[in-house]
């Protein structure tokens, strides 16, 4: 399937190299440290940044899949989703502009289903094909109301079992994207075989399996690649042919900045920290400037993915003395919507937002007391920087407009007497921030996913 594919989509133009990564169940960002992604990721990168320099780049093809959990509408979003996460991840690793990459997602993986039950000796298997090749995916009544299906068959067929089966060892390898086929124009300067081979032992086969090296066309088990000696394919940043430093095409071999960090401690020590390095969802946070002023804060952000986040805020100061009547009182609550750029990692960059919120207050020194409610509205810029493994600092500003209605009034006797009501528009900065944030929920997980 990934050579039709291939095949299809280059229109004469020469694949360079592939990948294929794995995506958590329900997940739609790339997570490189589930199964082997972090490695495959780290090798397709480097040649995509490798041919870009060359100026031969063509563009980049991703394609996204989802297993039939869930809803048909969910999985298609689902896939698109995970095809543009993948795409933005590329372009900001590999430094390439994101035009240059064509990412679509394809909803569920039906075919790659059918190619491992057909390759499988599951019960009931030619039942299942049968449902797979001759059931639409949805059968209609002649009210046009859906009244059967493919997945309700395959959930029904004896008892659920067959389905049950696919469900914990065939649908974690559907939650995949076929991620990246580089695409190259084709030059007299450039071996067309040399990158043909490229591709027949860097693709993965639709069953899950390497590209055989030894035959470029075939496929074994991981563990019966690594047995077979790799065909030496020339340096495809070399005009004139191979390079001193020939690499392999096997999709597991190391590239020459992976030999590097095996070999030099430093450089080792460093790989192995980025790759311990925790996948936290959650932030919560104290603006440290707010503290100060006996305005306690908290806040909570959670990341949807690497570009988008939402904040929710609520600052409380609820005091008073009442020798004099010196009220100090004074609540907030804000929501948040903020996207990321210029990030070198998830939590560690800059971002914009759009936020808006509603305060109570009750001001009095003892004197004139204002008491009454407003409404905020308004833009935010931040940086946020770790300055560990679950804590960081974040400094932000909030410009925007507030609108407020209230009420004056004078104490007395022990009585607060009204003045008169007063409205209050303002525009300016309306926020400041010093934060410290807690990063937290971790989303990494053990190795092989969840079934």
């Amino acid at each position: 399937m990934f050579g039709a594919f291939a095949a299809g989509e280059l229109h004469g133009q020469t694949a360079a190299d592939s990948a294929r990564i794995y995506y958590r169940r329900g997940h739609r960002e790339v997570d490189i440290r589930f199964r082997e992604n972090g490695s495959e990721l780290e090798r397709f990168i480097g040649c995509v940044r490798e041919v870009y320099e060359t100026g031969r780049l063509e563009g980049v093809e991703i394609r996204s899949y989802a297993s039939p959990d869930g809803t048909d509408r969910l999985n298609e979003t689902l896939s698109r989703r995970r095809a543009d996460s993948l795409a933005s991840y590329i372009a900001r690793r590999a430094g390439i502009p994101g035009e240059l990459i064509r990412a679509r997602g394809e909803g569920v993986a039906w075919e790659l289903l059918r190619g491992m039950v057909a390759s499988s000796d599951m019960r009931c298997r030619d039942e299942v094909l049968d449902i797979l090749d001759n059931t639409p995916l949805w059968i209609f009544d002649g009210a046009g109301r859906i009244v059967d299906g493919r997945k309700k068959r395959l959930m029904d067929l004896r008892g659920g079992v067959p389905y049950n089966y696919m469900a914990e060892h065939f649908f974690p390898g559907l939650r995949t994207g076929f991620s990246a086929v580089i695409r190259l124009e084709s030059g007299p300067d450039v071996p067309a075989e040399s990158l043909s081979a490229a591709v027949s032992t860097a693709a993965a086969c639709a069953d899950g399996r390497e590209a055989d090296p030894a035959v470029g066309t075939g496929c074994t088990s991981r563990s019966e690649a690594a047995a077979v000696p790799s065909r030496e394919i020339p340096d495809i940043s070399s005009p004139g042919g191979p390079s001193d430093a020939s690499r392999s095409g096997a999709a597991e071999s190391p590239s020459s900045e992976m030999e590097t960090s095996r070999t030099d401690p430093a450089v080792r020590k460093e790989t192995t920290v980025a790759e311990r390095e925790p996948l936290h969802r959650l932030a919560v946070k104290t603006n440290l400037l707010y503290d100060a002023v006996l305005m306690p804060s908290l806040e909570v952000e959670y990341r949807i993915d690497d570009r988008w986040s939402v904040n929710l805020e609520g600052d409380v100061a609820w005091w008073k003395n009442d020798g004099r009547h010196r009220y100090y009182q004074l609540a907030t609550v804000s929501s948040e919507g903020r996207y990321w750029f210029g990030t070198r990692k998830p939590w560690h960059g800059h971002y914009v937002g759009v936020f808006g919120g509603f305060s109570w207050y009750d001001l009095e020194n003892g004197a004139r007391g204002y008491r009454g409610e407003a409404e905020t509205v308004g833009l935010s810029y931040g940086y946020m920087f770790p300055v560990g493994r679950s804590l960081s600092f974040e400094a932000g500003i909030g410009i925007g407009y507030m609108h407020s209605e209230y009420e004056e009034y004078l104490p007395i006797d022990g009585h607060y007497v009204y003045q008169q009501t007063s409205r209050m528009n303002y525009f300016g900065p309306l926020k400041l921030k010093f934060a410290l944030v807690w990063r937290l929920w971790n989303t990494d997980g053990k190795k092989g996913g969840v079934r």
